[in-house]
């Protein structure tokens, strides 16, 4: 893991300077943004996707994966002050560098998609094709549309089909998503504080929107189960174990979402101890002792900071878990927004209007709060089919690698379980693609393409080659 930070801190230098030399002799490229400083990371990162992708590196995999999860960062980095929206060409560089990147390595590399993974993506295509063919949001989402579902999403399914004839594929997949994991948590924090200064508003309430972290921690739940394995695989020491722990447990505290209390709480608690040697009681009883003889003075301190406070106002009137999961659904305006979505289902419940097309036709959010609701509404019946025919596979193929390979495989279909019981009671997130919205990304799906090849690694069959013959281009 240090070796692939130094790697990283190497080309992000580099990135550095050859952005402070161009903005030297150019120097109105610092104009571009709200800030020198917001051009000036822009423009490096841009340049660092480009670096980290089309340089030889060991590390090749983790460069393809993490480009996503920074990309999320990046695009709430420059907030309106650049471009926005998913018609953005300029917002969606880093995913047009991500793509010519896996052409590139297609056409150096021998074509090994089996006949059942080729259907799969042409079937993807097609349906998709179609949804975004028909939206009325199409003018707005137009080019996010295309790359993301049309490029990324099959370019990306067909790379992790090639690299999992690598020996050490599932070993390199578990430190790459942990090391992402350990990102987007320190950058999810990064933002809540930064959110909470911007213009002055020094609210962190506020920023469970700024920082999108409704949506960030249905990524954290499909990323734990690799940092579970990563941990428990290379025997990490217990410390970094609980740091993992708390990271997962402060990003929960500052997202103020009451659906996250209710969803990841139990899901940290379930996968933590159904991963066999994971934590030690050494390590636990002197916290739960701590806990107990210093509690008045722990709930004395808590009591006095502001996140307490916050987190009273989004709990101040629900005093029992009845309460609470009875006012969930109308204290967020869900039902509200459920029945607009099912109203426009029944206008075109074979079809729906098309990806997209809830922003445009229903209240003006990007999504109905619910995968079920958004898909009746933008696929229709076909697509609802088509979606739920997906998750429904990826679920039936777990549950048999349970049986075939070990029950280690058991804290991956709980990751998809949750995920998708916050999918249908806190937001639909899958693609993000909004037409007038500052975040594009599909890390979701992503994450769902790495738990299907990290489980078909184990009955794949071995080449024989060195990781370096198709990772290092």
């Amino acid at each position: 893991m240090v070796e692939l930070m130094t790697d990283m801190c190497k080309k992000a230098l580099v990135s550095i300077g050859l952005v402070a030399f161009t903005s030297f002799l150019f120097p109105e490229i610092l104009t571009i943004g709200e800030s020198t400083f917001q051009s000036l990371t822009v423009f490096t990162f841009y340049i660092y996707c480009f670096i980290s992708l089309f340089t030889y590196s060991h590390h090749k995999l983790f460069y393809v994966l993490s480009l996503p999860v920074l990309t999320q960062f990046i695009h709430i980095f420059q907030k309106y002050s650049f471009t926005g929206g998913a018609n953005s060409l300029w917002r969606l560089l880093p995913f047009l560098i991500l793509n010519l990147y896996l052409i590139f390595f297609f056409l150096k590399k021998k074509n090994i998609v089996t006949q059942r993974s080729r259907l799969f993506i042409l079937s993807w295509l097609i349906v998709h094709a179609f949804f975004l063919l028909i939206s009325p949001n199409l003018e707005r989402i137009i080019w996010g549309g295309i790359i993301l579902y049309l490029f990324t999403l099959p370019l990306f399914f067909s790379y992790l089909n090639f690299t999992i004839q690598a020996i050490n594929f599932q070993s390199e997949i578990e430190k790459h998503l942990c090391v992402a994991f350990i990102i987007l948590a320190l950058g999810t924090f990064g933002l809540v504080f930064a959110g909470a200064g911007y213009k002055g508003s020094d609210n962190l309430l506020a920023t469970r929107n700024i920082a999108d972290t409704n949506v960030t921690i249905a990524y954290f739940i499909l990323i734990w189960p690799f940092v579970l394995r990563y941990c428990t695989r290379n025997s990490v020491s217990q410390p970094f174990k609980l740091t993992m722990i708390l990271l997962l447990a402060g990003v929960v505290v500052f997202s103020f979402s009451r659906g996250a209390v209710l969803i990841v709480i139990p899901y940290l608690l379930l996968t933590t101890l159904l991963t066999k040697g994971f934590l030690s009681l050494k390590w636990i009883l002197p916290v739960l002792i701590v806990s107990l003889l210093y509690n008045s003075a722990i709930a004395e301190f808590l009591e006095k900071q502001d996140l307490t406070y916050f987190w009273k106002l989004r709990f101040g009137d629900m005093n029992s878990l009845e309460s609470l999961l009875n006012k969930l659904e109308s204290a967020s305006g869900r039902v509200e927004i459920h029945q607009i979505a099912y109203s426009l289902f029944l206008k075109s419940p074979l079809t729906g209007f098309g990806i997209g097309s809830f922003e445009t036709l229903g209240p003006g959010y990007r999504e109905a709060h619910s995968i079920w609701y958004t898909l009746l509404a933008e696929e229709g019946i076909l697509g609802t089919v088509y979606i739920y025919g997906v998750f429904l596979a990826l679920i039936v193929f777990l549950a048999k690698q349970i049986l075939k390979a070990g029950k280690e495989y058991t804290v991956f279909l709980m990751s998809i379980l949750f995920y998708l019981i916050f999918k249908h009671t806190v937001g639909s997130v899958f693609v993000i693609l909004p037409g007038k919205s500052i975040t594009v990304n599909c890390i979701a799906p992503i994450l769902l393409i790495c738990i299907y090849f990290y489980a078909k690694s184990e009955e794949s069959i071995l080449s024989g080659h060195e990781k370096s013959n198709f990772t290092h281009s």
